[in-house]
């Protein structure tokens, strides 16, 4: 059974949650990090128009924190398989310092992990179901610990995005989130369409095209990344689940098991139950959060932080203003109906990933 710490958002003993966060560090990770060692900070820069990614102020405490143990903090994450401004580095570096990610805000250097182009890859087997192996971003070798600052909330193809995801789609070079992705098809509803052709405007491979006012998807040609289904405003496309179980979360868990394998103990993970919003922070907007605001959840196991994160989410009062309002059940199965969210978390541990058992310690500060 794996331990997860809590500390609530609410001001406890008359400390607020930034600084209870730094005292989580402490309790948490006094001897992770050593003298000298190379930190990697692997949080997200946020999409340009969104503001749900965790705040550069806390990833200051974070950076303080390595810079007291006498280590060399850096700031990182991966550029994305779809268009915009993060899909190479040096538009994804200007983005983030523009989102607050400057070196006199958060103290530390950033780093685009899998080079400016996003082909800088460490490939990693791992012998499992659907990969044999994995490509992950070079800078990983260079790496000696990580600390994965996570922004838990939903998705519309995983159902929920926490620390798996963040080491997976996070840490994969581009190929490997293409590899990850490419189940993820659009099924068309010609009797929604309103024909505003918003898709192919939005689609970063071209893959669909209209002629005379028809419809037309190019199967071989798409990648899966879901833009044009998140972006359609009447739903004439939804996501096409032709397999049982889900293969794009355990093609997720794979790949972060490459990444647990490959820094063998040397990870720890925080995830941020602030501002729950219903998708990812990959979105160019922020719609309002789905639950009231929770906390701050610490552990060194993947699984158990995101199953921790998931059940604490189950439990919130939901909020009035949002698109849950009215809705029953699970939070995120309500919001994405068609995803499985704790399938990652169930073959997660299936393949040694880590254990959907935990306690949680709740910190009293």
């Amino acid at each position: 059974m794996s331990k997860v710490f809590f500390i609530t958002s609410r001001i406890t003993k008359s400390k607020g949650l930034m600084s209870k966060f730094s005292d989580l560090m402490d309790y948490m990770a006094a001897d992770f990090v050593k003298q000298d060692e190379i930190v990697c900070l692997k949080t997200h820069f946020g999409e340009d128009g969104n503001t749900a990614f965790i705040s550069p102020l806390y990833i200051r405490k974070c950076v303080n924190y390595v810079k007291k143990q006498r280590a060399f903090p850096v700031v990182g994450d991966t550029n994305t398989l779809y268009s915009g401004r993060r899909k190479i580095g040096p538009s994804h570096l200007e983005l983030a310092i523009e989102h607050g990610f400057d070196y006199s805000v958060i103290n530390a250097p950033l780093s685009i992990l899998d080079g400016l182009k996003g082909k800088y890859e460490q490939i990693v087997t791992i012998g499992q179901k659907h990969f044999k192996e994995v490509s992950l971003a070079g800078e990983l070798r260079d790496i000696d610990k990580m600390i994965v600052l996570s922004h838990f909330k939903g998705h519309m193809a995983l159902g929920i995005g926490g620390a798996v995801k963040n080491l997976a789609m996070g840490l994969g070079t581009r190929k490997q989130k293409q590899r990850m992705h490419s189940d993820v098809k659009p099924e068309f509803n010609r009797t929604k369409c309103v024909k505003c052709m918003i898709c192919s405007k939005l689609c970063p491979v071209k893959a669909i095209s209209w002629d005379k006012g028809e419809f037309h998807l190019e199967n071989e040609t798409c990648i899966g990344c879901a833009e044009c289904i998140v972006n359609c405003p009447t739903a004439a496309l939804r996501i096409l689940w032709n397999e049982q179980p889900l293969n794009i979360s355990e093609k997720l868990a794979e790949t972060a098991l490459g990444v647990v394998n490959y820094l063998d103990g040397r990870t720890i993970y925080f995830n941020f139950l602030l501002q729950i919003t219903p998708n990812c922070d990959c979105l160019g907007w922020s719609d309002n959060p789905i639950v009231e605001d929770i906390g701050i959840l610490g552990s060194y196991d993947p699984v158990a932080i995101d199953r921790a994160s998931l059940d604490l989410v189950n439990k919130a009062r939901r909020t009035s203003d949002s698109v849950i309002a009215g809705k029953g059940g699970e939070v995120f199965k309500s919001v994405h109906k068609q995803t499985c969210p704790d399938h990652q978390l169930v073959y997660g541990e299936e393949i040694g990933l880590g254990s959907n058992s935990y306690e949680l310690i709740k910190l009293d500060w």
